[in-house]
């Protein structure tokens, strides 16, 4: 692959720490399991807020736990630490990180030489 895979972030500042937003595979299973198994239903909930406040809770869970802090979110939570005054637009904030990490990596030259692909492809993996 020769894309860019690096996953677009955000940053927040709650409860007196900055973290780091980034949707991984970690952010993706946590709320897979809070929506019963289903990352389909999450992902087409009609409930903006409540699906943003997850997503969030889940990538600031997995900022926290990487930086060896003890702090743990739900959406519950992280819902009565944030301010009320822009509620939509940091919503559409956190799900586009989340559409961002579901799409997959562009290609970065569609025209780049076949066996220079395969040598990436295998130096990558190796």
């Amino acid at each position: 692959m020769s894309g860019d895979i690096r996953l677009k972030t955000g940053r927040l500042e709650v409860g007196g720490k900055t973290y780091v937003l980034r949707c991984n595979m970690n952010v993706l299973a946590d709320v897979q399991e809070e929506y019963g198994g289903s990352l389909t239903a999450a992902l087409n909930s009609n409930r903006h807020l409540k699906r943003a406040l997850s997503f969030a809770a889940a990538m600031l869970n997995d900022w926290a736990e990487e930086q060896g802090w003890e702090e743990r979110w739900t959406a519950k939570t992280l819902g009565r630490a944030l301010p009320t005054d822009a509620p939509g637009i940091w919503a559409d904030q956190i799900m586009d990180l989340v559409f961002a990490a579901l799409q997959p990596p562009e290609e970065a030259d569609a025209g780049e030489d076949p066996e220079k692909k395969e040598l990436t492809s295998r130096q990558t993996t190796a």
